[in-house]
């Protein structure tokens, strides 16, 4: 029950609060001597008289990932999750520089944004030393330092932190108050007259690396912001010579389908208006028609092969009134019957069978040509017939 999270503690970010530590690195912290012997029933105050004694920052250590006293009671802090107030009076001891460095920390990982910034952005103006000790050693830092990568870095003392929105998305947002004011500010006035590029340029001719840093920063960032500013403007301008250019192609090409122009010209006739324009679409449509009535009719048979005859288009007409007298029942006695010459009939079998080769049966064609020049009555009269009449009823043909 030592490990377990206050039931009175609520979820941060939308999970546990001791989630906020990875499980491996959590794990580690439970096992851990100082977290069974000093962490055990601890409250905020207690926290806090623990963080005094301190003597360095960091993560893990070691070959086994060993976590350090500053993380396990970090990790405390989200168990037993202090109030607010008694956050920022973590971050507002001067006395204290772990405790103080304690409480950043903790603020960092479960408070909001415009409150982090609010409360860790004074530590800039605190230059103490801190010892923080690595994997594999130890080094030095200082408490603006610590304060500038909670502020900009993804991860610390190896705990990824929650994500953080920049400070000028929060300010154009409304969370925040304009920009951030530096305690050099009073001194910027007093120099150089609130130029703070300036201030930086005396302090960098004087020989101070930070200050030429910062100045090379400042340009780099100012000449990316000019070229991304020219880089919107161009493509500005060349979406509204887009947008102009499609606007007066599309007010041309009204102009010209309300003359009729654009019909016109897909027709392949460059003048004309729209009566003109239906007078040539609807003699396309009734030639295609006549084509297609042509084929038709010359497929049946109703024309002769021979286009160079002076009687092709007068048999050919007279084939289509035929064609048309047939369908519509206007034949009087018979409306499938039609009169053909048998004679003509025969030669334009034979001219078609000379035409494409062997690909007709001749041979069955002339059959049919001399059993249909034959009447009926002289066919009933041939044996042929009626032998033919008592197959199809399964009987046996006659004797002679």
């Amino acid at each position: 029950m030592a490990n377990v999270t206050d039931p009175l503690a609520r979820s941060v970010h939308g999970t546990n609060p001791q989630n906020l530590i990875e499980y491996i690195t959590r794990q580690k912290i439970y096992d851990s001597l100082y977290w069974k012997e000093e962490c055990f029933g601890l409250s905020a105050s207690d926290v806090a008289t623990k963080a005094s004694e301190l003597k360095a920052l960091g993560g893990s250590y070691g070959g086994n990932n060993k976590p350090t006293r500053f993380l396990c009671l970090a990790l405390k802090l989200l168990q037993i999750q202090p109030d607010e107030g008694i956050v920022e009076e973590f971050l507002q001891n001067e006395d204290f520089k772990y405790v103080r460095a304690l409480g950043a920390f903790y603020l960092r990982l479960t408070g909001r944004p415009a409150e982090i910034y609010e409360l860790i952005e004074p530590l800039y103006n605190d230059f103490r030393k801190l010892r923080f000790r690595e994997a594999t050693g130890w080094k030095i830092t200082y408490m603006d330092e610590l304060a500038d990568e909670l502020l900009t870095s993804d991860r610390y003392c190896g705990i990824a932190l929650p994500h953080l929105p920049r400070r000028d998305v929060l300010v154009s947002a409304g969370y925040l108050d304009g920009p951030r004011r530096s305690a050099l500010g009073q001194l910027i006035d007093e120099q150089v007259g609130g130029d703070a590029e300036k201030f930086l340029e005396r302090l960098a001719a004087n020989g101070n690396a930070a200050a030429k840093v910062a100045l090379e920063e400042r340009r780099k960032r100012r000449k990316e912001a000019e070229e991304k500013q020219r880089q919107m403007q161009e493509q500005i301008r060349k979406d509204a010579a887009k947008y102009t250019d499609r606007h007066d192609l599309d007010s041309e090409r009204l102009h010209r389908s309300r003359d009729g122009h654009t019909s016109m010209s897909r027709l392949g006739r460059s003048d004309g208006n729209s009566d003109d324009r239906r007078r040539c679409e609807n003699s396309a449509r009734e030639h295609s028609r006549s084509n297609r009535r042509e084929e038709n009719y010359q497929g049946r048979g109703y024309h002769q092969q021979d286009h160079g005859s002076e009687n092709y288009y007068e048999e050919g007409n007279q084939g289509v009134n035929e064609f048309r007298d047939r369908d519509r029942g206007q034949d009087g006695n018979n409306r499938t019957s039609r009169p053909r010459d048998n004679h003509q009939n025969h030669e334009r079998r034979h001219s078609s069978d000379k035409k494409y080769g062997s690909l007709f049966k001749s041979q069955r064609r002339d059959n049919l040509s001399e059993n249909h020049d034959k009447s009926p009555s002289e066919q009933e009269n041939t044996e042929k017939f009626w032998n033919e009449q008592r197959a199809k009823l399964g009987l046996k043909p006659l004797q002679k």
